[in-house]
């Protein structure tokens, strides 16, 4: 019945291949291409030398299935045989009921040292292929050794809503005459790629008992599973079952059980140490381990900390629980993740969405030590988990029309109107609206536009000045009406801050006219400059956009200056040194000047003024 079950939804019998991952390194994933999964199409996510990759927007936006579809590239991730047709089902648009468009999902994939001419010996002996494929294998591995990469598409067809055989296939590659060998070789590949592990809602974290007894209701298959892993990852021949016949009543061996308990937390404590131990989200933990009850055939996680005081792991803190939860479910579960295998991929949905912003920043942190040797995607609509420095690594997800739109974030800003308010990509992912708790409103700095504000803001971290003020931009010159009614409102203390082109002259006039506002609460871009991206020469400009935006331009157009400065502002306090290095003495001179001009105060408190009609 199983291989009935099987044959409906593989096209080659998956047996052959459905087993535990072989220790090899030979592959790392580099990207993938989803197309008709649910209701993403034409979605890319490329990894980049860090590989922390963040898929940035709203709840509903799409970026679960995103997840779920690079997941469901590795038939390894697929359920038990009873549950395949809800998964396969699940993949199509669910508004698409009589779907007849395959879900492909294709990952780009590459390797470190050239395959070896035996590589698929074991799979064609189990599909009982002939000796004349030889010839064919191996010129197929003489074409992608030459590249040392290779493109492998999942296929799952769909004919009236109803899913069809999956299989893989390869992209781009010189054609197969026998789809079955293609097909077999590309799911051999697949195999032996390094794991890819999807995790979801970890605020269920931890159980308090984790229960040995499949017949108790408690029982939670996946930690069984991960305690059974710490077994194994002690020594192979540990199991749980095993563990627990050394209580059997005919011979009890107590003293075998305290010998295996104490290497299984060895190992964990080990493993807690060498990767986890430093990271700020588990500074607390002194030691972790586990303990069985007997009497009730649970385990049960416990926790020391570092003035000896030992809980149960349910009474400690939800960031200290969430570490240790992904630990080991990422270290320790079995048949899922072996050493020595490639840099496993992390898909991780909302990470830690349940605590507070401090501990989220720092987990943002914390994941950068992760990818030292793993590859890590996660998702989030929370600003705290916005990496600054990673924003060439972050895609805005969004869903329009039923359609899942993934882009790149300096693709998104580049697309923007240069009026488009500085805080647009935040309206638009997060729909974050700055208010009197996250900025300084107290003290203002109003300017024309986005590029004048965010020109003020980098250079706020490059001079190492407090960000004293908030920084309104307007979208002209003649626009800043609203902005100074307002803060005239809140009694805050403001300048204005104008091109020194005829416009600007003129609108400065018109807005001491119509507030009663003195001069000295107006400053003008240098004469020399009229504005302010003038302030930076052709090369500073050309410079900075190579560096922010990793492309080479002759010059540099509005648009881009300010897509430029707002790449710039997120990730500049990691690139302080190397814009200091692209500035003359001169440039950096002049704007100093004006910032200190901008923050200087105006001898006559804004709040005097009153509104003149």
């Amino acid at each position: 019945m199983i291989d009935q079950i099987l044959l409906d939804f593989y096209r080659y019998n998956i047996s052959l291949f459905f087993e535990e991952k072989e220790p090899e390194n030979y592959f790392s994933y580099k990207g993938f291409y989803i197309q008709g999964f649910r209701g993403l199409d034409n979605v890319t996510v490329n990894f980049s030398k860090n590989d922390l990759v963040l898929l940035l927007g709203l709840n509903e936006s799409g970026k679960t299935s995103i997840l779920k579809a690079i997941e469901a590239f590795d038939f390894n991730n697929d359920p038990e045989p009873k549950e395949l047709k809800t998964f396969f089902t699940s993949i199509r648009n669910k508004q698409d009921i009589e779907c007849s468009t395959p879900c492909t999902i294709t990952a780009q994939i590459e390797f470190t040292e050239q395959l070896p001419s035996n590589f698929f010996k074991k799979v064609l002996k189990a599909a009982t292929f002939e000796v004349e494929t030889k010839t064919i294998i191996d010129e197929f591995l003489e074409r992608i050794n030459a590249v040392r990469s290779v493109r492998i598409s999942r296929v799952i067809p769909f004919m009236n809503g109803n899913a069809g055989k999956s299989y893989y296939k390869f992209e781009g590659e010189k054609p197969f005459s026998d789809p079955k060998l293609e097909a077999v070789l590309a799911q051999e590949m697949v195999r032996r790629c390094p794991f890819i592990m999807y995790f979801e809602d970890f605020q269920d974290s931890i159980p308090e008992k984790i229960y040995t007894s499949k017949r108790s209701e408690a029982f939670n298959h996946v930690w069984y599973e991960i305690i059974d892993g710490l077994f194994y990852n002690t020594d192979k021949n540990y199991s749980i079952k095993k563990y627990l016949g050394y209580f059997s009543k005919s011979n009890r061996r107590d003293d075998d059980a305290r010998t295996v308990l104490k290497k299984v937390n060895k190992t964990l404590q080990e493993t807690f140490t060498k990767k986890w131990k430093d990271l700020s989200g588990v500074q607390e933990i002194e030691v972790a381990e586990i303990d069985f009850d007997e009497a009730k055939k649970c385990f049960e996680i416990k926790i020391t900390e570092k003035d000896g005081t030992t809980y149960s792991v349910h009474e400690r803190s939800k960031g200290a629980v969430w570490y240790l939860a992904f630990l080991m479910k990422t270290e320790f579960r079995r048949k899922k993740l072996r050493e020595g295998s490639g840099k496993p991929v992390y898909l991780i949905d909302e990470p830690a969405s349940n605590l507070h912003s401090t501990a989220q920043q720092k987990m943002v942190e914390d994941f950068y030590k992760l990818v030292e040797d793993t590859a890590l995607i996660y998702t989030t609509h929370s600003q705290y988990l916005i990496s600054p420095s990673n924003v060439k690594n972050t895609y805005v997800v969004q869903r329009n029309d039923g359609l899942v739109h993934c882009t790149r974030w300096s693709d998104y800003i580049k697309g923007k109107d240069a009026k488009t308010s500085y805080y647009q990509p935040l309206y638009d992912c997060l729909n974050i609206v700055p208010n009197n708790f996250s900025i300084p409103w107290q003290k203002a700095i109003i300017t024309e536009g986005p590029s004048d504000a965010l020109v003020l803001e980098v250079m706020e971290n490059l001079f190492d000045e407090e960000p004293t003020h908030a920084i309104y931009p307007g979208t002209s010159a003649s626009d800043l009406k609203d902005l100074i009614s307002l803060n005239i409102g809140w009694g805050a203390d403001f300048k204005i801050l104008l091109d020194s082109d005829d416009e600007g002259i003129i609108q400065k006039k018109s807005y001491m006219d119509q507030f009663g506002l003195p001069e000295e609460m107006f400053v003008m871009i240098p004469e020399g400059n009229k504005e302010i991206e003038y302030m930076f020469s052709e090369a500073e400009r050309c410079s900075l956009y190579e560096l922010s935006m990793g492309e080479k331009v002759k010059e540099v157009s509005k648009k881009q200056f300010l897509a430029m400065f707002r790449t710039l502002a997120i990730s500049g306090r990691s690139k302080k040194s190397e814009i200091k290095k692209l500035l003359s003495r001169e440039t950096q001179a002049s704007l100093f000047d004006l910032l200190k001009a901008l923050k200087s105060e105006a001898e006559t408190k804004s709040q005097r003024f009153t509104k003149v009609a």
